[in-house]
This record gives structure tokens, sequence and C-alpha cells, in this order.
């Protein structure tokens, strides 16, 4: 099959899940009935007449009179056209596209940083721990990695917190940076920094290399704790994959013309045994969203898992729907994306 031709198909299907997510939000919108779908509108302390002339002119902006269906296609072209309903939390109240560009870049900056450390720690263990088959180092890696799978998420966050926060007090965590600090910043309000809401980025361009160190030491723990929650996913399959490579012939071929052994496992054996790796890299980076709302909510990070959480307790609907959106949108074409990048690295799965 065509490379065009494959990238078409993925992209049909795709939109065809996006459409899915879209009918499922919907639904899951009108279940608790009219009353709770607009509770984000109205004020609790309104009543009397004026709570009741409120709720006639939302029945009438949001077509709730009209069948369900006809609802359903007002609802998708006010999502198309960035119209995603009210929120209203603890740490914010308004639009959810405004919550979205505050909360996001937070998030997003959590997750580029352990996707960083899986690469760094899961790559190095994996291939170590095939070339090392069956020694001291590989029993210890592979405990080691079914320990972390067997942990849920808020225990490696407990864990990491105790050693490296209260007893060893090497890193912090709690809040994106320090509160002193913050307290000095005035592009820095609520847990959001400006104008890219992205902390570390706002702090150089405002030339403030001390809040840039401090906010990177506030990143490191949650972002490690993301990261030891899908290590032992990626160290398993590299070190199969690794394994099965090794015994192909032409790293044997390489190794009986005497080629070092170091160019045969850097260059011959890791490079293939990656390729089976880099799809399921891709998969769980992008699962670490759901991550991040119990690891946010730990760490008192402000991102979109936070939000989330934040809106669970509240039973803001807006923002508990828009979240599940955003999550399943996202995962819909990072999916996307890895399933065309390893179209272009394996050409065999086009067939």
């Amino acid at each position: 099959m065509k490379l065009w031709l494959f990238i078409l198909k993925r992209v049909i299907f795709a939109f065809i899940t996006i459409i899915g997510i879209t009918f499922i939000v919907f639904a899951l919108l009108h279940v608790g009935g009219n009353n709770l779908l607009l509770s984000a509108y109205i004020n609790p302390r309104l009543t009397g007449p004026a709570r009741e002339q409120l709720i006639q002119q939302l029945t009438i902006r949001f077509h709730l009179n009209d069948p369900i269906y006809v609802q359903y296609f007002y609802w998708l072209q006010a999502l198309f056209s960035g119209d995603l309903g009210y929120t209203n939390t603890p740490i914010y109240s308004g639009p959810v596209t405004t919550a979205i560009s505050l909360f996001l870049p937070n998030t997003i900056t959590l997750t580029i940083i352990a996707a960083i450390l899986v690469w760094i720690i899961g790559i190095p263990l994996g291939v170590y721990s095939a070339v090392k088959r069956d020694s001291a180092l590989d029993h210890s890696v592979r405990i080691f990695s079914f320990t972390l799978y067997s942990m849920p998420i808020y225990l490696i966050a407990f864990i990491l917190i105790i050693i490296f926060g209260i007893e060893l007090k090497i890193l912090p965590y709690a809040f994106p940076i320090n509160s002193v600090l913050a307290s000095n910043l005035p592009w820095y309000k609520d847990g959001i920094s400006y104008p890219t809401h992205i902390i570390l980025i706002d702090a150089l361009i405002h030339g403030n290399l001390t809040v840039f160190w401090n906010a990177l030491l506030h990143a490191i723990l949650p972002s490690l704790t993301l990261a030891l929650s899908i290590l032992a996913g990626i160290i398993r399959i590299l070190r199969s994959s690794m394994l099965e490579v090794l015994d192909q012939d032409y790293v044997r071929l390489a190794r009986a013309k005497g080629v070092p052994e170091k160019v045969v496992i850097n260059l011959h054996a890791r490079r293939n045994a990656l390729i089976p790796v880099l799809t399921l890299y891709g998969y769980t980076i992008a699962s670490l969203l759901g991550g991040t709302v119990v690891v946010e909510s730990i760490f008192a990070y402000p991102g979109i898992g936070y939000w989330t959480t934040q809106a669970i307790l509240v039973n803001d609907v807006g923002g508990i729907m828009a979240a599940a959106l955003i999550f399943g949108v996202v995962f819909v074409i990072a999916s996307l994306i890895l399933d065309i990048v390893y179209a272009l690295i394996d050409p065999r799965i086009r067939y």
C-alpha cells in the first residue's frame, strides 16, 4: 500500500474516532438532566423569578427544547468554533477554552520532562539487561521493573516525596515554584505564568534564571513519578526485543567478522530493537495525560489534571466533560502521528 493511501486511511479512522468521542461526551453531558448541565452558568444564590428567567434564556441559547440529535449538532457546531462551555472551579471560573490554554501548558511541560526521563533511564536499562542476560545486573533490572509495574502511580509519588522531599530535602514537592519567589513576580499569578503559561519558558523570557532553576526543581518529582509509572513497560519490551535481535543471523555474522561488541550492540542490534519500542513509547507518553490527574493533584501542580480533579470535586460538568474530550482527542491524534511515523520507519506495516 502506498504511503499516502495508508495515511489517508488513518486520518479517516482518526476523524471517525474523534466524532465518536464527541458523541459519548455529549451523551454524558445530558445524563444528569438540564439542571445539572446549566449549573455552571447559574449563580447558586440566584433565586425566584430571576433564576427562572435565566434558565429560560439558557434553555433557548443551548437549544435544550429541541430533539436530542438536533442539540448534538448545535453542540458540535459550537465545539468546532471553539466554544466548549463554561467551567466553575475553585482555581478557575470562566470559559473552558481559556482554562485549557492556562492549564494545558503545565501538563505538557511535565509530560515532556517525563518522556525525556523515560528515554534516558529506560533505554540503557533495557539494552544492558538484554546484553547481560541472566547476570546480577539483569536480575536487578527485572526486579526493579516488576516492582514498578506492580505499584500504583500515587504510591510511587508518595515514596518519592518521602525520600527526596522529606528525608533528604533535596527536591521540592509542591507547587510549580517556591511561594516566596512567586509573591514577587508580576508575571505569575495563581500557579500560572505569562505570557506562554509555561513557567520555564516565561522565566527565560523575563530573564529570571533563579525562577527557571526553581521551577525546574519543582517539576522533577512529578515528572519522575510519571516516568516511573510507565518505565517498567519500556524496559520489558526493549529487553525482549533486544534479545530477539541478538539471536539474528546478521548479528552473529557481525560478531564472527570481528566487529567490536560495542558497535554490534549500538549500531546493529539496538537500532532494530528500538522499532517496536517506539510505538509503545509513543502510546505510553500519550497515556500520561491520564496519570497527570493523580500526579498533579498530589503535587498541587496546576495543570489540566489538577483542574480536572477540582472540577470533579465540585461536580463541574463542563470542566469534567471538556477534560474527557481533551484526553480522548489528544490520544487519538498521538496515535495517528505514531502510526504515520511507524509506517515511515517500517514500511511492512502498510500492508
